[in-house]
């Protein structure tokens, strides 16, 4: 009997440093990958965030967690490497279907790629879930843009504005816009 309790005792203790290494992992790598990405060393963040990832799916607290792969998408996003960056958005939406930002991430992707279709869906999911996403309501505003739709753009651009005055700045550069700045609608300076 005291050489089961013993063994027990043991294989408790390993699983338990097992885990706690794996978590040591996913938080020193996640740190490492925010650090390169505020730096703009998107290919080191990459690897940080992929090396999160693995260390992810063995750790008790974050095991469930999907930001890592919503940033890794948006390392991609950032690169111009469109394909893998919505491989990631979309295993944050599997994992998390109210996933806002994934949202907004992906109809980002998709106007990069000129998908318009796919970006209005993408925009539509994310304000069903926040109808309050400025970025959504913004996203949502250049993709009419883009497809000709100058009421609607004005529409989606002008619930953005009165959701968060940030967008603003964003507008006046955007060039999806560009069609618009003549409208007595479009928010001046």
């Amino acid at each position: 009997m005291k050489n089961v309790a013993m063994t027990f005792c043991i294989i408790v203790v390993i699983v338990f440093i097992w885990v706690w290494h794996h978590q040591i992992q996913f938080n020193d790598h996640s740190r490492q990958a925010l650090f390169h990405m505020k730096n703009g060393e998107l290919d080191d963040a990459i690897e940080a965030y992929t090396q999160a990832i693995t260390h992810k799916k063995y750790t008790i607290f974050f095991a469930n967690e999907p930001s890592a792969y919503n940033n890794l998408g948006q390392a991609y996003l950032r690169k111009g490497e469109y394909e893998p960056a919505i491989a990631a958005f979309k295993k944050t939406i599997e994992m998390k279907p109210d996933a806002v930002q994934a949202y907004v991430n992906l109809a980002t992707v998709f106007l990069k790629q000129n998908r318009l279709d796919l970006a209005i869906a993408s925009c539509q999911n994310a304000i069903r879930i926040a109808p309050n996403s400025a970025l959504a309501h913004y996203n949502l505003a250049c993709v009419y843009a883009l497809m000709g739709e100058e009421k609607p753009a004005i529409e989606s651009l002008k619930r953005a504005l009165d959701l968060s005055t940030e967008i603003r700045t964003f507008a006046q550069e955007e060039s999806a816009f560009d069609n618009l700045r003549t409208h007595p609608l479009f928010p001046s300076q």
